[in-house]
């Protein structure tokens, strides 16, 4: 354990300007989970934490936590203990799964834009369909500040509503959300035997 702690004394190697990136990433994969190197004002952010993953996993090893990265996604994550861990509803937890599936989909597809996207209302119609229930538009906007929030979705308007608007969805679903955790998820949402009609 002290052997993995080592990589603190790299802070005292930080210049001034590098140790105010390094506070600003620490307060960001605290407070919003990841760090995504195709968002603009995160790219310093993301090269910094990428540069210095000693420091930082050596800094989250003091609170049982440790940095998750992948460097083809381009994203870098913070993953805490129990107590950390981010719970969702069930109705949030349908809401990234169709946000998870649909970035799988788009993202094969060809984008002039760094994410896919799809429209709200096509996001709506493939929560409604997946779920079997209809999602009130006040419902909807909690949901979508939320996940925005954690910064795995984020929106071209204001207007969460708007069937027209747009939902950019960031790598960072890809590592909220592995292949298994969509598999166990899916069968969650699968009808059971009896209740099949």
């Amino acid at each position: 354990m002290i052997q993995d702690l080592q990589g603190l004394s790299l802070i005292t190697e930080l210049t001034a300007g590098e140790f105010d990136l390094f506070k600003t990433a620490v307060h960001t994969l605290l407070a919003k989970t990841f760090i995504i190197r195709g968002l603009e004002k995160e790219k310093d952010l993301y090269d910094f934490t990428i540069r210095n993953l000693s420091l930082f996993d050596a800094y989250f090893s003091c609170m049982d936590g440790k940095l998750i990265r992948d460097e083809t996604l381009g994203v870098v994550s913070f993953r805490g203990g129990g107590d950390t861990r981010v719970r969702l509803g069930r109705e949030e937890t349908c809401a990234f799964l169709i946000a998870r599936l649909l970035y799988e989909e788009k993202r094969a597809e060809l984008f002039l834009t760094a994410f896919p996207t799809v429209r709200i209302g096509d996001f709506v119609d493939r929560y409604n369909a997946m779920t079997d229930e209809k999602l009130g538009k006040t419902r909807q906007q909690e949901i979508f500040r939320r996940l925005q929030s954690y910064k795995v979705i984020a929106f071209d308007k204001p207007d969460f509503t708007d069937p027209e608007g747009t939902m950019i969805l960031y790598p960072s679903l890809a590592m909220g959300i592995d292949r298994d955790g969509i598999d166990e998820l899916m069968a969650q949402l699968s009808p059971k035997k009896g209740d099949e009609q």
